[in-house]
């Protein structure tokens, strides 16, 4: 199966590594007690001990016995090393527990204890409503899954970010950069239970939330949504068996259409005029088929948004999941300047309607505005200034926001 990958770039630092002291010849010799000079006998290795046929690959190396203890020998255990037993020794049970205990073992921090206890109260996805549960029980799988640990910490460090003042950018990044190169990695092996399954799809939902709250990674987060979509029909066999089998369209949409039938509406407010008519303008700069066909279904959006918004607006995150490798490749281009305004309308118009329909929103709901408003002012600064006209509609919205 080919795997689902995230480009990111890592520059580190090579450290120039300290020559060892020279080591005269006179360290190997004995000075006895008439002073004469002897040379010392070299230890046989093992001497003394059985050969040790199924011992782990350190020592092996090392040319010593093996105590063959699971998870870990007690040579691994006592020198802090990762054990790793030959898989063609070991029963199928301990094949499994092997390569999860060979997995580096995490080193807790304060931060990351912070980071823990605010996805469980916070930060974890709020989508579809009343799924606290289940995100409790990712929260406890995580224990097993290296990636799935990195993934949720990173979300609840750049929530904590966003949304309560801290500064935790950086470590935000770092577990970001290690649960896509973990997700990567697990999706190159095959699910062997459907907590394997759930785990890679926790991870990528972990992922694209994130990706919602980070100022500059608009293009990142239309990736995640396809990523996620993958993970959904490729990698869970059956979702009907995961715990995320609540976690479907019609899910989505009737959590949210609970939340609209207690809030008033006043459908008289959304400028839905001026958004089709800036799509008008827009159609002369669509050229490739992605495009076309994207800015035909924010015309459907915009006809329909104030009869049925959920309906139509929840379907509009998948339209990219339809595109081909080759146009979406195409769409997602940093040259697309066509694609990128296509884009800031569908963000400013689900902004608009969450906020004359979602109003008052559920805690931390969705993508969270303030990032999405971001993300158009960011393209509009970017653009050319052939395409400035194009994006004044969007652009205003965003602008506006800001002022409130």
């Amino acid at each position: 199966m080919e795997a689902f990958s995230v480009s990111l770039t890592l520059e580190i630092a090579n450290s120039a590594t300290p020559r060892k002291a020279d080591v005269t010849e006179a360290s190997n010799l004995e000075i006895n007690e008439s002073s004469t000079i002897k040379r010392k006998r070299k230890p046989v290795p093992g001497k003394g001990f059985n050969k040790s046929r199924r011992g782990c690959f350190n020592c092996k190396r090392r040319r010593v016995k093996c105590s063959e203890a699971m998870p870990e020998c007690r040579g691994c255990n006592r020198m802090g090393l990762i054990c790793i037993y030959p898989e063609s020794h070991l029963p199928p049970a301990k094949r499994l527990h092997s390569a999860r205990s060979s997995s580096p073992k995490p080193c807790a921090n304060l931060d990351h204890l912070r980071f823990y206890h605010h996805f469980l109260a916070e930060a974890y996805p709020p989508t579809p409503l009343g799924a606290e549960p289940v995100w409790h029980n990712v929260a406890a799988m995580s224990h097993e899954y290296q990636f799935l640990a990195n993934a949720i910490l990173g979300l609840a460090a750049q929530h904590l970010t966003l949304f309560c003042g801290a500064d935790y950018s950086i470590q935000a990044l770092d577990l970001r950069v290690s649960a896509i190169n973990g997700l990567n990695e697990a999706l190159s092996q095959p699910c062997l239970t459907a907590t394997d399954a759930d785990a890679r799809y926790a991870a990528i939902i972990a992922l694209t939330f994130q990706s919602g709250y980070m100022t500059d990674a608009m293009i990142e987060f239309i990736k995640m949504l396809r990523g996620w979509m993958f993970i959904q029909t490729k990698v869970v066999p059956d979702l009907e068996m995961s715990i995320f089998r609540n976690f479907t369209r019609e899910a989505f949409t009737s959590s949210m259409k609970q939340h609209i039938a207690r809030q008033p509406i006043n459908k008289s407010m959304i400028p839905l005029d001026d958004y089709l008519a800036s799509l008008k303008i827009l159609r002369t700069l669509c050229q490739g088929t992605a495009e076309i066909k994207y800015l035909s279904a924010l015309e459907r959006l915009g006809r329909l948004a104030s009869q049925s918004p959920v309906e139509e607006i929840v379907p509009c995150y998948s339209l990219t999941n339809k595109m081909t490798e080759e146009e979406f490749k195409a769409f997602t281009d940093p040259s697309n300047g066509c694609a990128r305004i296509l884009l800031s309308h569908f963000l400013m118009l689900d902004y608009t309607l969450e906020e004359h329909f979602f109003s008052p929103t559920p805690k931390h709901f969705g993508f969270c505005g303030k990032i999405s408003t971001t993300w158009v002012i960011n393209v509009a600064a970017s653009l050319p200034s052939k395409f400035q006209q194009h994006i004044m509609w969007p652009l205003g919205i965003a602008t506006s926001s800001i002022k409130m």
